[in-house]
């Protein structure tokens, strides 16, 4: 049986001398492992559309719950992020994530939607790359159902006052008097009211504008460590690619 499935590859795994498995995040069937004879040749015809970062079109036979590609057609490449290794860094952060939370046979879309709409803006420019990073990390917890709380207090439910703080563990803003009472959960990170907004912004806005908002340097400090640790409590464990982006990010200027 034959199908067509578009999607994002996501990670390329070499196996042999010629055959290449890829991980794919389709819009039709959620994460499918793709096998691809001949993808390591130069001249294989597959090589281009095999590679990581690659958007295409897939025509696979399908045997016994096995994908085999047969014809692929490359529709975006997202090539520039190869040119800049900081924005390959977060693009590499972006795919290995959205592997971790990407589910077989199942309705992917919207995680789709936002890997893409996040490799556009990389590539594109218009956005700093640190707030596309905070904004990615914000959106991908809210799909997968642990978005903040950032309107009030998680802790007692109250409003926050003019200082609050951002807990990972309690999954939320705190108030000034459940942090100086030791209710909340440590750590607590600090949380000015323009990344409080950006945050609450990020999470209920329509998917396409999720990097149309504007922040000082402080408030996008604030964010990127809220933001951040909120995915690395989610998931208990620091993802490969965030670290060599941090590394690098110590090491090369910031644009």
């Amino acid at each position: 049986m034959e199908d067509k499935l578009t999607g994002l590859v996501l990670k390329n795994l070499p196996i042999g001398d010629t055959k290449n498995l890829i991980t794919v995040l389709t819009a039709e069937r959620g994460k499918k492992l793709i096998a691809c004879h001949g993808a390591r040749k130069l001249t294989g015809r597959n090589m281009p559309a095999t590679q990581p970062f690659c958007l295409c079109e897939f025509i696979v036979s399908e045997k016994n719950n096995r994908l085999t590609l047969k014809e692929s057609y490359l529709i975006e490449s997202f090539f520039e992020l190869r040119c800049e290794l900081l924005d390959c860094c977060v693009g590499s952060y972006i795919l290995e994530t959205g592997a971790e939370c990407a589910r077989e046979e199942e309705d992917e879309r919207e995680l789709l939607s936002l890997m893409l709409n996040s490799l556009h803006a990389l590539c594109s420019k218009d956005h700093d790359r640190v707030k596309i990073k905070s904004a990615f990390e914000l959106r991908l917890l809210a799909i997968e159902g642990s978005g903040p709380v950032c309107d009030v207090c998680v802790c007692c439910g109250k409003p926050l006052g003019k200082e609050f703080w951002f807990s990972p563990a309690e999954g939320g803003t705190v108030c000034g008097l459940c942090r100086n009472s030791g209710v909340a959960r440590a750590p607590l990170y600090p949380l000015d009211e323009g990344a409080r907004m950006a945050m609450a912004y990020i999470l209920h806005c329509p998917p396409k504008r999720i990097f149309s908002f504007k922040l000082g340097r402080r408030s996008t400090q604030y964010l990127e460590t809220a933001s951040r640790e909120a995915l690395v409590y989610t998931f208990d464990k620091i993802f490969e690619s965030l670290k060599f982006y941090e590394q690098q990010k110590d090491i090369l200027p910031e644009e």
